[in-house]
């Protein structure tokens, strides 16, 4: 009688990619989604959460490509190692974008000095008015050094990925551009990207700072959410150019309406 050895194949997750829409800190628009992985023949299995799951990839660094119709492509290069790696990709919203009726919108057209297209301009909005902080350090102090923060006074969800800035309280407060990297406990402690560069106490605010570029037509848009007020000031910052040059711009933004800036001629 012949025998039969059974053997039974088990996959390890290698990576998970949670893709999120940056305007909503949900799962992206429409059913377009793909997330390819440069360097290997894995396919990701797409889960019921909205997450992405590559098994049993050789430990190594690849590129991250995320696309949707509705968002910028993004790229990003990862290192998988022998553990479980999770990646979470904000999708930037493209001026053709469906945004909601109560969302605040900045739209400009960006040229250079003979009205070209500039194809290679970033933009960052910094909301200024205090009324829209989107949380405050409840810690008595944050040293400088830090790389986790406990917040609370939500207005709003914090999401991997978002950017802030961090205004301590007071007349000479410290203030300082952040980043989240990972939620520690929801809703309460979070890790930074980088250590902070200053020390906080309790109360200092959390401003939202929205990112976005520019389209091949030099189109681009930035959108708010989740503020408290129906007007507030922003500071725009437009960097540009090889030796990165920037120009700053403060912008009033009504909630439900959109502020077009126009065409914007950069030299």
């Amino acid at each position: 009688m012949d025998h039969i050895r059974v053997s039974q194949l088990k996959t390890r997750v290698s990576l998970v990619v949670c893709v999120i829409d940056a305007i909503t800190s949900k799962t992206p628009l429409g059913n377009t989604t793909t997330v390819y992985l440069e360097g290997t023949r894995s396919k990701a299995i797409h889960k019921t959460n909205g997450s992405y799951i590559f098994n049993d990839l050789p430990p190594g660094d690849y590129r991250l490509k995320v696309s949707n119709e509705h968002y910028f492509q993004e790229q990003t290069l990862i290192t998988v190692g022998t553990d479980n790696f999770i990646e979470v990709v904000q999708l930037k919203p493209l001026p053709s974008y469906p945004f909601s009726q109560g969302t605040g919108l900045i739209r400009v057209m960006l040229q250079d000095a003979a009205g070209v297209p500039l194809r290679d301009a970033q933009l960052q909005a910094m909301i200024l008015s205090e009324e829209c902080a989107r949380a405050r350090i409840m810690a008595d102090q944050v040293d400088k050094g830090a790389r986790e923060v406990t917040l609370g006074s939500f207005t709003g969800v914090i999401a991997v990925g978002d950017s802030y800035l961090l205004r301590g309280r007071g007349p000479k407060a410290a203030e300082e551009q952040i980043r989240i990297a990972q939620v520690l406990e929801h809703q309460k402690r979070f890790r930074l990207e980088k250590k902070l560069t200053k020390a906080f106490t309790r109360g200092a605010l959390l401003l939202p700072v929205q990112e976005t570029r520019v389209t091949e037509r030099g189109e681009a848009v930035i959108a708010f959410r989740g503020n408290r007020i129906p007007s507030f000031q922003t500071e725009l910052a437009i960097t540009y150019g090889e030796d990165r040059r920037h120009i700053m711009k403060e912008v009033t933004v009504a909630e439900g309406t959109t502020t077009n800036l126009g065409i914007i001629r950069l030299t």
